[in-house]
């Protein structure tokens, strides 16, 4: 028996490396078609997240929230349909010099890549948020004045992330002050917010922030959506990384009541502030979904098969993560 452990052991390797890459997918459409378990092994919604639950529930337990107070939002603004450009600058050698190739989306191809998803995604995920009774808005509707619209068009710079987010490096300069995150661009008709879902949905002082941009928008919540892609094979192809969509809101608070004096104090008053309210995150090995035409600098083929139904999951998701939050209930069904 002893000796078949090593060759037993082998194939067993064997057999789990062969699975992992059978199972590995490679279109929208394989993903959509994911059976449930598969489907949330992949994808991170309120079935991993608890935090922002804690969070509310401590509010309670401090008394600095009423239960009568508990988010129950029926306006969400579509704060922004954003494009993350994970292109890479490729070098080679050249005799004795390196030859430095850059394939970033320029801004004019992130606004079509944004735009682009924005059509197929948003129709659906207002359709299902519209069966529970909340509307989902976007700009051109939630901007009703120009003091509106001058918050949500330098809104942006309001957003401040933790002290730990700082030191793993903050999405504003992954954005701004380097060379990746050329191609960053919103949807037509919408500011880029310099911050990820999933920052929001593990920083704490990045949803405080917003959630006071949120009131003085006069919106119940906003709706985070972005796309992360690149460029490969000499800017040929383009590739997707990831779909994420996530809800952040204010907290109608005590503001009576001051919280300090103890440990814990400066978080808990940032909870107070604004807190995730829900988020899903789907992150891929990334495949192709876009062939590109480089002469004339156009999409040849899109290659979207499936996120219609991708869409439809995420956002049902979205809205059970959501649903879950406003009743404290952190199971996993």
């Amino acid at each position: 028996m002893k000796s078949l452990f090593k060759p037993l052991t082998f194939f067993l390797l064997l057999f789990l490396c062969f699975s992992t890459l059978v199972f590995a997918q490679k279109s929208l459409q394989e993903i959509a078609e994911l059976n449930d378990n598969k489907w949330d092994k992949l994808v991170k919604n309120y079935r991993n997240y608890s935090n922002s639950i804690d969070q509310l529930q401590g509010l309670l337990n401090e008394e600095l929230l009423a239960e009568e107070n508990l988010p129950n939002p029926k306006k969400i603004g579509v704060l922004s349909m954003q494009v993350w450009d994970y292109s890479v600058t490729n070098s080679s050698k050249v005799a004795q010099t390196t030859v430095y190739q850059k394939n970033f989306l320029t801004p004019e191809g992130s606004n079509l890549v944004a735009d682009h998803f924005l059509e197929t995604i948003l129709p659906i995920f207002q359709d299902q948020f519209q069966a529970k009774g909340i509307a989902l808005v976007e700009p051109s509707e939630f901007l009703t004045d120009e003091e509106k619209r001058k918050i949500y068009e330098e809104g942006g710079s309001r957003i401040e992330t933790s002290g730990l987010v700082k030191t793993l490096g903050s999405i504003t300069s992954f954005l701004y002050n380097s060379k990746t995150g050329e191609g960053s661009v919103a949807a037509s008709g919408y500011e880029f917010y310099p911050i990820s879902v999933v920052t929001m949905s593990t920083d704490f002082k990045a949803p405080a922030t917003l959630g006071l941009l949120v009131e003085d928008l006069d919106l119940d919540a906003v709706l985070i959506l972005s796309v992360g892609v690149s460029l490969v094979r000499n800017g040929r192809t383009m590739v997707l990384h990831e779909i994420e969509a996530g809800i952040v809101g204010p907290i109608d608070d005590d503001q009576s009541k001051e919280y300090k004096g103890r440990i814990g104090a400066g978080m808990m008053n940032l909870y107070r502030d604004g807190l995730n309210y829900s988020s899903v995150m789907l992150e891929v090995e990334p495949f192709e979904i876009a062939k590109i035409n480089k002469s004339e600098g156009a999409i040849e083929e899109w290659q979207l098969d499936g996120l219609d139904e991708v869409s439809e999951r995420m956002a049902a998701d979205l809205i059970r993560g959501m649903e879950k939050f406003i009743t404290l209930d952190k199971s996993k069904d």
